[in-house]
C-alpha cells in the first residue's frame, strides 16, 4: 500500500471523537510505500471497521510498538515475566529519553513530528489528555494481533531491533501529521509520548500462536 492509498485510508475512514468521517484530502501522487507508511498501514487496517478508524487508537498503536521495540532492544530477557508485568530499566530509559551522544528514540520521533509541521517546542504540549480523546481499544491489544504482520516487515527488510523503535517512531509521527484534521495534533503528540512509554514499560501481550517467553 504506497502514499496515496495510506492517505485515502486516512481520509475516507478515520474518526475524530464526535464520530465524523474525514472525506477530503490533498491529493498525493503515487510512488512506492516506505517501511514507516506500511507499517501505518497495517495498524489502519487492523483498527478499520464500519464505523471507521478510531485516530487516537491509531495513534497509540504505533506509539506503543514504538515503545515494544525501544524494549526488545534493550536485551533484557523478557521470558523470565509474565505478559503484561511492568519492566523498569536503565537501559530502556537511554534508548528512549537520556543516551549521552546519541539521538534517542524520543528526540527522533521530535524531529519526526517537526518534518511534518508539527510544533514541538515545550509550551506545545497539553497538560494533559482529555478524556474525549482516550483510546477505544488496548493498543497492547492490538499489537499482537498485528506483530506477525510487522515481525515479518522487519525480518524481510533486515531491520535491527533499534532501527525497528526509529522506524516506528517514524510512523507514529506520520499518524499525528495525517490525523491532524480530526484531532489536534499536540493532543495526538501527547498522546502519542505516552502510550511509546507505556509499551518500553510492560513486558508484550503474545500473539497467537506466539509463545509468552518470546522476545
Amino acid at each position: 500500500m504506497g502514499r496515496q492509498e495510506v492517505t485515502r485510508l486516512l481520509a475516507r475512514n478515520v474518526l475524530g471523537t464526535q464520530g465524523v468521517n474525514v472525506s477530503q484530502t490533498d491529493q498525493v501522487p503515487p510512488s512506492t510505500p516506505e517501511l514507516h507508511e506500511i507499517v501505518v498501514a497495517v495498524i489502519l487496517g487492523a483498527l478499520k471497521n464500519d464505523h471507521g478508524i478510531h485516530a487516537e487508537t491509531a495513534i497509540a498503536t504505533a506509539a506503543a510498538l514504538t515503545g515494544e521495540c525501544v524494549l526488545r532492544a534493550s536485551g533484557i530477557e523478557l521470558g523470565q515475566y509474565e505478559p503484561g508485568a511492568i519492566i523498569t530499566s536503565n537501559t530502556v530509559n537511554q534508548i528512549l529519553f537520556e543516551a549521552d551522544g546519541q539521538l534517542t528514540v524520543s528526540d527522533f520521533f521530535m524531529h519526526a513530528l517537526f518534518s511534518q509541521g508539527i510544533d514541538v517546542r515545550e509550551e506545545s504540549w497539553p497538560k494533559s489528555i482529555p478524556d474525549e480523546h482516550q483510546v477505544m481499544m488496548d493498543p497492547l491489544e492490538v499489537i499482537a494481533t498485528i506483530r506477525p504482520q510487522i515481525e515479518k516487515l522487519f525480518m524481510q527488510n533486515r531491520i535491527e531491533r533499534l532501527e525497528r523503535a526509529y522506524l516506528g517512531a517514524q510512523a507514529t509521527a506520520y499518524l499525528v501529521s495525517q490525523t491532524r484534521r480530526v484531532i489536534d495534533p499536540n493532543i495526538g503528540k501527547a498522546l502519542a509520548l505516552e502510550a511509546m512509554l507505556r509499551g518500553a514499560k510492560y513486558v508484550p501481550v503474545p500473539s497467537i500462536g506466539e509463545p509468552a517467553s518470546s522476545n
